[in-house]
């Protein structure tokens, strides 16, 4: 099974980014994220038997953090503007990084290996393909959406099961795990 770690959005936070979604669907070459599948990913495991998640499953039961709000500001790309694979709203808040940490930690001692630094980041869109015109102007369209978005409290993170199919892909709760209460 493909397995992640990640922090799941808020219903009511959700509903904050239909119209940005809405903006990146009306582009051909962009695969806007769907509104029920927005999360944060903390680490990206991969292809995973079942015995190793089960594994992963009793690292992750290790991990005590104290519940954090975050919040979702600005707009940015990865790459970069000039060339958008994907196109994201900031995180902010220093839990979110402990809390990463936290899991890395926990995953290196299964030997994950660590593939990047962490950046806190919602993805919004992946860029197919886009042409340079339709980039600039895509662009400046974006710059309305770079904003505040909201808080949110942060008391919980899951592993979580992604299946692709065609049509885009599907996640599954796996496990919850929670902070201090």
């Amino acid at each position: 099974m493909r397995l992640f770690v990640a922090i799941d959005i808020s219903e009511e936070l959700r509903k904050e980014f239909v119209p940005l979604i809405q903006l990146l669907s009306g582009y051909k070459g962009i695969k806007p994220v769907e509104p029920e599948n927005l999360h944060i990913t903390l680490k990206f495991l991969g292809e995973v038997n079942e015995a190793r998640a089960e594994l992963i499953r009793d690292r992750l039961r290790q991990i005590d953090f104290e519940p954090f709000e975050i919040e979702f500001r600005g707009i940015g790309y990865f790459p970069s503007q000039s060339y958008m694979r994907v196109v994201w709203v900031g995180v902010e808040g220093e839990g979110i990084y402990s809390l990463a940490e936290k899991v890395e930690r926990e995953m290196r001692k299964l030997g994950f290996r660590k593939d990047k630094d962490f950046r806190a980041h919602l993805t919004v869109g992946r860029v197919k393909r886009i042409d340079s015109e339709a980039r600039a102007r895509l662009a400046r369209q974006l710059e309305e959406f770079s904003r505040d978005y909201g808080r949110m409290l942060v008391d919980r993170f899951k592993l979580k099961k992604s299946t692709l199919t065609p049509k885009g892909p599907i996640y599954e709760d796996v496990e919850v795990f929670g902070g201090k209460t």
